[in-house]
Formats: structure tokens, C-alpha cells, sequence
């Protein structure tokens, strides 16, 4: 007969409690497994679910005309007409503005500043909420501007020979232009657009050369040190008969072209250098972008047949790719959405592709805006202001 010693009891008892910890172990991981892919499932249908209604959050009368635009700024309401610019906040709630009197104002936002200036005249203003807002006068007629994101602010002027683009920095009051940037139309070409960078040390100006057969290309200005040994100018680049439609920085050293069939990207604005060039075959029905994106509608003119929308980041990558039946007047796009509106319906798209929201109003409105919190538009018609909560 076999004689059990103390020793194998102990042997016993530690592979039982060895069994035991396996068990344990085991069980903890597959309840952690299922816990993580119920946070998962529960997380991706909350991110992605589909809503095709809404409550109104609150609902203010418009104290305005007709003549008065609306624009989305840091997701409050950004108000102008020829008579003065405020902002609102999501209960109609002024938080700053500015009276002027203009006949055709423009408006560029960067960052905390707002610059508007009155195209054809001679005069602009810059706010930032913080104090009653800066003017400046002109010499000649103001063409468009551009304002950085520390409020500089760079400005067309049309003189009766050339143009030029000067730099100022408005809150100096002892000496507030920088930079001037002369274009001689017959040498450099009739400018059709430019950006400044958000510190206001580069501008990218695209021009268009008619004198033998049109030619379109962009220029680089740095105003370091850098472009100061080169007369500002730091490189350029021929587009040919490819016509620029925009010009958008993206950071301090970073700008994307957009033109006819397509976008480039380049930066090192001290010596620019194209990185990314993207082309369409077909025809490209709208282009917008944001500060992380840029989104390419193709498609035929007229019809939303074979419609795609394409999504791109600012270094050339695919991130989306989706045909929509949607019609539209106007693109908006956030930080993780794009809205599709016309005068009577919305169509709201996550970048990732999913529907997010599709509504017919049933009757015409002016503005749709996303509000500061999740799933909270601005909704605006001819008389009142609506947050609406979607669901």
C-alpha cells in the first residue's frame, strides 16, 4: 500500500490552488472580454445611429432684415449687414459687437479675430471680443482680406495701374504696415485669391496671367528674415491653364491650393516644397475644407447621379469615400461631420461615412449651424432663431 506523505498533500493542495487561480484568471479575462465588446457595440451604435427627428431647445425671435448674413463662428452665430457685425450666443444672447456703415461687407475669421472689411471702399475693422474693435483707412479701394490668427490682417488694394497686398498689424498704432507685396497685373497677373498664415509671417497669392494665352500660378512670400534677403518672395509654382480657386493655410507652415481638377499641398514656406497632389478624372462638383480636411464632391453638374464624396486629409489620405443622393446649396463641415443643406432639407454625414441625421423641414429656412453641444443645431428661417436638439 502506498503511503501519502505530507509532501504530496502539498503538492495537492498546490495544484488545486493552481486550478483554482487558472479558473480565476480565465473567467476575469472572458468577463473582461465581454464587457470590453458590450462597451464596444454599445459605443459604436451610439456613434453611429441615425436620427431622423428633432425637439427645439429654445427658440428666439430674429430682430433683423432681410439684408442681414449669418455664419457659424467658434459655434455660436456670427451676425453682419451693412449697418454692423455681433456675435450671439445659443440663446440669442449678444456677447459683442461693432456698428459700421458699409455697402458690401466681407468677413474673415481666424482664430479669436474677425476682420470685415467693405469691398470697393476704402475702410476695414477687426474684433476679438475683448475690446470695441480697431479701424483702419485705406489709401485705395479695398479688393479682400485676410486676417491672421494673431489679427494681422492682409489686404488687396486696387489702385488704377497695379494692385498691391500690404500686411498690417492694426493694434500698432505707431507704425501699422509691415509688408507691401506689389503685383503689377501685366507682369505678375490679375490675383484672384491669397491667404495669410495664422502667425502672419507667409502669404500664398495665386495669380492669373492673360497676355499670351492664360497661365495660372502661385506665388510665396515669407516676411523672416528668410524672405527679407530674397524681397519676400520664397518660391513659386505654374498651375498653366489649370484656373486656382483658393488658397487655404492649414498651420503656420503648411497651405493647400485648390484648383479646377484637383488640390495641392505644400509646406516650408522659408523654401516651399509640394508634398501632395491629388487630381479627378471626373468632374469635380464642389470642394471645401476644414482645419484637419478636405472634402471633394464628384459628380455631374445638375444631378446627384454617380455622386461621390470624398474625404482627405491635409497629407493626401483617403479617409472616406461614399456615393450620396443628397442635393445641396452649401457644405459645412466640422470636427467630425459633414452638413449637406438646401432651403428646405439637411443631410448631416460622419467623416467615418455613416448617416448621421436626413430631415425634410417641409418648409424653406436660411441657416443650419451646429451649436456647441453634441447633437444642438442652429436652425434659422425668415423669423426666428431655433437651437434644436436632434433625435
Amino acid at each position: 500500500m502506498y503511503d501519502f506523505s505530507e509532501k504530496d498533500f502539498d503538492d495537492e493542495r498546490k495544484k488545486k490552488k493552481r486550478r483554482r487561480f487558472r479558473l480565476l484568471v480565465i473567467s476575469i479575462g472572458a468577463a473582461l472580454i465581454i464587457g470590453i465588446a458590450a462597451i464596444v457595440t454599445v459605443s459604436y451604435y451610439y456613434m453611429n445611429r441615425s436620427f431622423s427627428g428633432y425637439d427645439v431647445v429654445s427658440e428666439v425671435t430674429r430682430a433683423d432684415s432681410n439684408n442681414v448674413t449669418y455664419r457659424s463662428f467658434q459655434n455660436k452665430l456670427l451676425k453682419y449687414s451693412r449697418d454692423g457685425i455681433s456675435l450671439l450666443d445659443g440663446s440669442g444672447k449678444t456677447l459683442w459687437n461693432g456698428g459700421y456703415e458699409m455697402e458690401n461687407p466681407m468677413v474673415d475669421v481666424c482664430g479669436e479675430y474677425v476682420a470685415v472689411a467693405d469691398i470697393g471702399a476704402k475702410k476695414f475693422y477687426v474684433y476679438n471680443g475683448k475690446d470695441p474693435g480697431v479701424d483702419m483707412e485705406m489709401a485705395f479701394p479695398i479688393g479682400r482680406l485676410k486676417v491672421a490668427a494673431n489679427g494681422k490682417v492682409a489686404v488687396l488694394l486696387h489702385d488704377e495701374d497695379s494692385d498691391v497686398i500690404n500686411i498690417y498689424d492694426p493694434y500698432n498704432t505707431v507704425e501699422p504696415l509691415m509688408v507691401e507685396v506689389p503685383t503689377n497685373v501685366t507682369d505678375n497677373g490679375y490675383p484672384l485669391d491669397f491667404d495669410i498664415s495664422p502667425d502672419g509671417d507667409s502669404l500664398v497669392a495665386a495669380y492669373m496671367l492673360a497676355d499670351g494665352g492664360m497661365e495660372n500660378k502661385v506665388c510665396f512670400y515669407n516676411f523672416t528674415e528668410v524672405g527679407q534677403d530674397q524681397n519676400t518672395l520664397v518660391g513659386g509654382k505654374s498651375f498653366e491653364k489649370n484656373m486656382i480657386s483658393g488658397i487655404k493655410f492649414i498651420t503656420e507652415d503648411e497651405v493647400a491650393i485648390f484648383y479646377e481638377n484637383g488640390f495641392s499641398f505644400f509646406e516650408n514656406m522659408k523654401k516651399p516644397e509640394m508634398v501632395f497632389e491629388k487630381n479627378f478624372d471626373k468632374d469635380i462638383k464642389s470642394l471645401t475644407y476644414d482645419e484637419d480636411h478636405i472634402l471633394v464632391l464628384t459628380g455631374n453638374v445638375g444631378s446627384t447621379e454617380d455622386q461621390y464624396a470624398h474625404l482627405f486629409s491635409f497629407r493626401g489620405k483617403e479617409e472616406m469615400s461614399e456615393k450620396i443622393g443628397y442635393k445641396y446649396t452649401n457644405i459645412i463641415m466640422t470636427d467630425q461631420e459633414i452638413i449637406f443643406t438646401d432651403d428646405q432639407s439637411c443631410h448631416i454625414l460622419r467623416k467615418n461615412g455613416k448617416e448621421k441625421f436626413s430631415f425634410d423641414f417641409g418648409k424653406k429656412y436660411e441657416y443650419f449651424f451646429p451649436a456647441q453641444r453634441d447633437n444642438q443645431y442652429f436652425l434659422l428661417d425668415g423669423t426666428t432663431i431655433k437651437k434644436i436638439k436632434i433625435g
